[in-house]
Order: C-alpha cells, then structure tokens, then sequence
C-alpha cells in the first residue's frame, strides 16, 4: 500500500475527514449540477419529466399526477412549439397535454405556431386534434374523421384519431386509424402504434395476421415475440426470448447510476468481508457471484410471466391475498432464484473456504440482482428512487441472500438440511411481508413496519457477520466508504435531474427521498459500531 493510501486509511476513522470528504463531494456534485442546469433548457426539461413520469408510472409520489395544475406547463409547452424546426413526432409528445390550454387567446396563439411550423393543412388538423381531445363532440372532430374517412386521406388524419382513442384508453377504436395510417410507406410510427394497440387488447390472432405482412416484418421485436409466445404457452420459446428481450430495452443511463450504487455496496462488502487483496481469489468469486446475481432476474421474470399467466392476481388492497402474493409469489420466486445460481458457488465453499468468504460472496449473488432490479426501478422514476433503493433494497437482497447462502453451504458441509430449510422459509416470509407492508393502499402504518422488519433483518444480518473469525486486514472504516458512497450517488443524482429539469427543481424532488432515509443511515452507522477519532 503506497504512502497516500495509508494516510488515506488512517484518515478514515475520523470524524470530522469523513464529513468534511462527504461535503466536498456534494458541493462538487452541486457545482456541477449547476453548470450543466445553465447549458440547458430548464423549463423544457422540466416539461419532459413530468410527462415522463406521469407516462411511466402515475401514481409516482413526486409527480403531480396533472400538468394541468403544473404552473410551468403552459410557458414550457408553448416553448416547445415555438422551438425551430419541431417535428410532427415531437409534437405528439406534447400535444395530450397540451390541449387543457387550447382555448381563448391561447388557442389562437397556438394555431398561430402551429401555423408557422407546418403547412396549412396539417396545422388544421393539428387545431382539430387539440380540439377533439378537449371535447370528444367538438365539430372539428367531425372535420378530422371527414378527412381521415377519405379514400385517400391526407397524411396524419388517421394518425391524430388513433392518438385520441389511445389516450382515452380505447385501444380496440384505436387500432383501425393507426393501421391506414400504416399504409403510407414512412408512416413507421403508425404500425408500431397499430402493433401496440393490439398487444395492449390481447388481440394475438389479429396480431399474427397482421406481422405476416410485410410492411411489418420490422416491428417484430423481441418483446412482441414474447409476448406472442406468452399467449401462447410456448414456455420453451419464452425461455429463449426472455435473455435477448432483457437485453434489447437496456436502459443505459438508468444503468450506469445503477452501477455506481452496486460499486458503492461492493466496496462495503470487501470492507466487511476483510478480503484483502482486491485480486485474491475470493475476491474473483464475488465479481462472479455479482454477475450471477444479475443472470438470476431473467428466470425469475421467467416465472413472473409464467404466474401472471396462469393466476393473474395483482395487489389490490386486500392484505390476505397480497400477502399470499408477495410470500408464496415474490418472495419465493426471488430467493429460489437467487440461491439457485449461488448453488455452484456454494458447493465450492462447502469443501474449501471459510464461512465469512461464503457469506460475503453469497451477498454478491443478491447485490447482483438488486442492481439489475434497480435499473428497471430507476427508469420508473428517472433515478429518483436512486438514494432509497441504495439504502433499502439493495442491502434487503444482500441481506436475504448472505443469510441463505451461509446456510446453504453449512447444510451442504453438514449433510443436514434441517437449518437450511428454517431460514430459507423464514427468507420467503420476511421478504414478502416487507414487500406487503410497503405496498398496503392508503396506510401510514405500513411503511413504519416495512422499516421495522428490514431493520430486524438487517441486525440479524451485521450479528452473524460479526459472529464470524476475524482477519486483521488495514483497510478503510465502514463509514467513511458508506457517507462517501451515499455523498457519490447523491452528487449524480443531482448532475442527472439538473440536466433534465434544472437544479432547483430536482433538489426539490431529490431532498424528501434524502429526509425519508434519515433513519435507515442512522440504522447503519449503528451496526458498523466503528470506533472513530475526532
């Protein structure tokens, strides 16, 4: 270890290197945020995600669930308009939120931009469009379902009805527009949207029919090949589309903050593993163990579809039957999964090895899969819930699968399956009545208690470790690589929501996630148990 590495460490155990490296950080991450908020669009950005997050998830807690009562809507959507050179496809974005405001002096200015963007007959259709959304008898409806009935309809006629009827959530009425407008030769996004409509119907039959022809041979994705092989109970097909589909939505943003939460908490797990050096062998087995972790999710999605097929049932607010769901669904699904892809790694530590390497590498295999989990997560809520997840769920899965991997490999060194079989179902319980608990409607009860059982299990987790043979490996303190992680994954975080709605905005949003840790941070600090300097 060089001579900055050692003072580097011994820095670590004080108190006042670590706050003082975890502020430098956020101002480093603010400053930079602040840079990036200046070279770009704020208000249009805070426009994108707000239609971002109402589009991927509604009932988001952040989002206001309305651009109507948004007071930024107006001035950013009549930007986007006035933008140089917007696209058709641009404004199809904007335009189910921008029609609350098709009305009065603002409708003529509207019509007005729209009249200088495109040509005239076009930008009609567009006022009808807008129109037509604000009031399904509005005449001008009547006007854009003359021009789309027309032998020949003009371009986007068929298109802008199709819009309407998705938007309302009438994807049978919505079908047949998008499917004429598919036949003009670069109208893409029309078969793609006639594609969709007939997924969202669970119109399979149709559906085949129409991906025989060959204008639409390109819009046989994985994900529309899935879900044909779904309905029909072709699991062997499902199980070969499943990798390729996971891979081709990567969503690599989401992932890269991903990884660096994953970095974080590997770091963590060397620290408390006391595996020393980083390229030792046992060090590899949990880079492998990392990477099995992630594979895991795909035949756990794999039985998500297979059960979602055959039982159908989704949470709706009645505890026995979601917690039935979560125990005997998720929960059992997930830590099956995640201890079958330990299997190897186990048989391995169960002839050679010591326990405390066994129980770290078995953690890898769930901060494996937290961090494939997460970048699905992240997209949900563009990043948002990057703090929270990092606190909770990713510690949950290391948490879950340290402890059964640990009993893994005793029952496989033992013979004897008895212990193995207790803790593995008491796995299965903790898991789904921590994902019950958070998922109850209306409650305020139920997070507290969420927060109870993750807190039991994560002391249960920290006493085995501490219970272990300890190496007297110089190494960094726990909580100087825990706030410093915790300070990087805020510090991008900020650098993320500046570039996509400005600095003051995403702190807005970034701090209640923050103020809502507060606990669990407190939590951990007190099981590192650390003796620190001033």
């Amino acid at each position: 270890m060089s001579n900055w590495q050692t003072n580097l460490r011994q820095k670590s155990y004080s108190q006042s290197f670590i706050w003082k490296s975890a502020i430098t950080i956020l101002l480093c991450g603010l400053s930079i945020g602040a840079l990036v908020d200046l070279l770009t669009d704020s208000k249009a950005g805070q426009l994108r995600q707000h239609i971002a997050l109402e589009f991927s998830n509604p009932n988001f807690p952040y989002s206001d669930n309305s651009l109507v009562k948004s007071s930024i809507a107006p001035t950013a959507l009549i930007t986007q308009l006035e933008n140089e050179g917007i696209t058709i496809e641009e404004f199809f974005i904007i335009g189910p939120y921008l029609y609350p405001y098709y009305q009065g002096e603002l409708a003529k200015r509207i019509d007005g931009l729209l009249g200088g963007q495109f040509d005239t007959e076009l930008a009609s259709m567009l006022g009808d469009y807008l129109a037509s959304f604000a009031g399904p008898e509005d005449p001008r409806r009547e006007n854009l379902e003359s021009k789309a009935s027309q032998e020949f309809p003009p371009r986007y006629a068929n298109r802008l009805l199709g819009e309407i009827e998705a938007r309302n959530g009438y994807y049978h009425r919505a079908y047949p527009y998008f499917k004429r407008e598919g036949q003009f030769p670069d109208a893409r996004q029309s078969r793609e949207r006639a594609v969709n409509m007939l997924l969202r119907n669970d119109k399979f039959d149709e559906l085949q029919a129409l991906l025989n022809d060959p204008a639409y041979e390109e819009l046989i994705s994985f994900r529309v090949r899935l879900d044909i092989a779904t309905h029909q109970k072709d699991w062997l097909e499902v199980a070969k589309l499943l990798p390729f589909e996971r891979f081709s939505n990567f969503d690599v943003p989401m992932a890269i903050i991903a990884g660096i939460t994953a970095i974080v908490w590997a770091a963590l797990l060397f620290r408390l593993g006391q595996i020393s050096p980083w390229l030792s062998r046992t060090s590899s087995l949990c880079l492998l163990a990392l990477f099995a972790g992630a594979l895991s999710t795909i035949p756990t999605v794999f039985l998500v579809i297979v059960e979602d097929t055959y039982v159908g049932y989704q949470p709706d607010g009645d505890l026995i039957r979601m917690l039935a769901f979560f125990i005997g669904g998720v929960g059992l699904r997930e830590e099956f999964c995640k201890l079958l892809f330990f299997l190897p790694f186990a048989i391995y530590f169960a002839k050679q090895g010591e326990e405390r390497d066994a129980f770290i590498v078995a953690s890898f295999v769930g901060l494996g899969f937290a961090a494939e989990e997460n970048i699905g997560y992240f997209s949900q809520s563009l990043a948002l819930a990057a703090p929270g997840r990092f606190l909770t769920a990713n510690f949950f899965h290391i948490a879950l699968t340290g402890m059964g991997g640990l009993y893994l490999c005793r029952a496989l060194r033992r013979s004897n399956y008895n212990d193995f079989f207790y803790i593995f179902g008491i796995m299965i319980v903790v898991h789904g009545l921590y994902n019950t608990l958070l998922s109850l409607p209306q409650s305020d009860v139920g997070p507290f208690f969420a927060m109870t059982v993750f807190i039991l299990l994560s002391m249960h987790y920290f006493r085995e470790l501490y219970s272990m043979s300890v190496r007297t490996v110089p190494t960094y303190s726990l909580s100087f690589l825990f706030v410093s992680g915790l300070c990087l994954i805020l510090s991008g975080l900020i650098i993320f929501q500046a570039s996509q709605i400005g600095l003051s905005t995403g702190l807005l949003l970034i701090t209640p996630e923050v103020i809502g840790s507060v606990v669990i941070v407190f939590m951990f600090f007190r099981e590192f148990n650390e003796a620190l300097g001033a």
